[in-house]
């Protein structure tokens, strides 16, 4: 049987999407998720997509914890302000406080906003220059 298009529109929207994209590869870990960011600039689109694919990732595999790695970003270029403040509002909103989510920065050491808003808005989020530091904090018990 063939639906009518309006129909049909509404039952593709409703399929469920992928668990990942493809673009944003993830490592599933026994405890965490974590994804790698690749060199480069990104702009908002990158990232909120990047944050969509943890959220589809984390949601299929009920992991509370992710672990992001920006490591190899240059500390020299920042992510913009108000790209980093809607981000970090985005993040609480996805997650709240029912998933913890830790990031590597090199800028970690001299700025710490993204933590601060995420944090302010009912987000458990910790963003450092050291991973081995994060990834405790990520699977403290508490």
């Amino acid at each position: 049987m063939k639906l009518p298009n309006s129909h049909y529109a509404a039952h593709v929207s409703r399929l469920p999407r992928p668990m990942t994209d493809e673009r944003f590869p993830h490592i599933e870990h026994e405890m965490f998720l974590e994804w790698v960011v690749p060199k480069g600039d990104h702009d908002e689109t990158y990232w909120r997509a990047m944050l969509q694919a943890m959220v589809d990732a984390q949601r299929a595999t009920g992991k509370g914890r992710i672990f992001i790695d920006r490591s190899s970003g240059p500390a020299e270029k920042p992510v913009e302000p108000m790209v980093v403040y809607r981000m970090a509002l985005l993040m609480a909103e996805s997650f709240g406080a029912a998933v913890r989510v830790a990031v590597q920065s090199p800028a970690a050491g001299t700025d710490n906003f993204f933590e601060d808003v995420a944090t302010n808005r009912g987000a458990t989020v910790r963003v450092g220059v050291a991973r081995e530091p994060l990834i405790e904090w990520l699977l403290l018990d508490e």
